[in-house]
């Protein structure tokens, strides 16, 4: 018997098909920055996307590019913090060709800015300021101030930074809120051309920015095509002298939603205010919100139209009394309703008449420029009827 043997060798497994080592993706922008504000931050932690400080009592920081064109860009800096009425929107703008370049420059412009007093000022250090008397109650701040940012000069205007000029008259537009956060920026570029804004809570301040602007016009160049100087100042109220105030930021803007509803749906002039009461947590916030919507509303229809940052309170019953709008909490969440409903419901000419035409702001100008005054030579006083129970807050 013949027997055959053969050898079967194993197939070999195919090959895999060559894959290079995976490379970490890498971060976006958003998160870069972030990281850079880390690295300047001891004791900050990133938390995703935002950044988190434990050591000044819940601030967090997230940020966003809300215009980036190649090299160019504009970042915007969101803080939040328990005792903010609202966020801490801050911006700034560069050009760099590499994200990571990019990222360092945004990040070392936030830190050198608005970081050096913010982190500070919720540590509790800061001096004393003149305290603030405000509708019957006293309030008590500190200052934690950055260091003044320079472009082209090696000194700011006359050796003083901008704080120590503009100290009390910016403490004088302060209110009850626990923390305000302050910028001064001049900037003169020469033939007489200037660039200047005083801040108050991303507010501008007209009559506080045209002592820069003097200021600015002053700074002689000495054969620099220009020159900027720049501070933050981080002001927080003791704690000793602080009223709880009884509604949010979000409660003013949605009361503030609800008095366009009634305004635009035909809703008698005089029941609105009833109606707002009935959903304010306080009815001095429906007073708030009934008061400046119309007036907001005229100013943002025509940007043309200026009128003073003070204007007069009048209780029923009391003697008068001169305010800021930066002392009053509802003016911003009123003017964010207003520009969120422009910009979602786009709402017709005959709709927005309908507020607009219950505002003094509006009579007085169109009385005044049928009287042949020029829009841009006029600058209003506005004044106000109050209840005897109103509180300003």
């Amino acid at each position: 018997m013949l027997f055959m043997f053969g050898w079967f060798k194993k197939k070999a497994p195919e090959p895999e098909p060559f894959q290079a080592p995976a490379q970490p993706e890498e971060d976006s922008l958003e998160v870069q920055v972030l990281r850079c504000v880390a690295e300047q931050a001891p004791g900050s932690i990133l938390e995703g996307e935002r950044l988190a400080f434990p050591n000044c009592g819940g601030l967090t920081l997230t940020v966003s590019f809300p215009e980036l064109r190649g090299p160019q860009f504009r970042m915007e800096a969101r803080l939040e913090h328990p005792d903010f009425f609202g966020p801490l929107i801050e911006s700034t703008a560069g050009a760099a060709e590499d994200n990571r370049d990019k990222a360092r420059f945004a990040a070392r412009q936030l830190v050198d800015s608005v970081l050096e007093a913010l982190l500070p000022a919720l540590r509790g250090e800061g001096g004393e300021t003149a305290p603030v008397q405000l509708w019957g109650r006293t309030h008590r701040f500190r200052a934690s101030v950055s260091g003044v940012l320079l472009m082209c000069a090696q000194q700011p205007p006359e050796g003083r930074d901008l704080w120590s000029r503009m100290a009390d008259a910016v403490v004088a537009c302060l209110g009850s809120k626990p923390v305000y956060w302050v910028k001064l920026y001049l900037c003169h570029l020469g033939d007489g051309a200037t660039s200047c804004e005083a801040r108050i809570n991303g507010w501008v301040v007209p009559e506080l920015t045209e002592t820069l602007t003097r200021l600015a016009r002053s700074w002689p160049l000495e054969g620099q095509p220009m020159r900027s100087a720049k501070q933050y100042i981080v002001l927080v109220q003791d704690e000793a002298t602080r009223t709880p105030c009884p509604y949010t930021w979000e409660e003013a803007r949605d009361l503030t939603r609800e008095a366009i509803r009634l305004f635009e749906g035909g809703a008698a002039y005089d029941s609105i205010p009833r109606e707002l009461e009935k959903s304010a947590r306080t009815p001095s916030l429906a007073e708030d919100v009934f008061r400046f919507l119309p007036e907001l509303m005229t100013s943002t229809l025509l940007p043309g139209a200026k009128a003073s940052s003070q204007f007069t309170l009048q209780p029923e019953g009391k003697e008068p009394r001169s305010v800021w709008f930066t002392q009053c909490r509802a003016w911003d969440p009123v003017y964010t309703a207003i520009c969120d409903h422009l910009d979602q419901d786009q709402p017709s000419r005959e709709q927005l008449m309908k507020i607009v035409g219950t505002s003094a702001m509006s009579h007085a100008l169109s009385n005044a420029l049928n009287a042949g005054s020029k829009m841009e030579d006029l600058v209003l006083t506005q004044a106000f009827l109050v209840s005897g129970g109103y509180q300003l807050w």
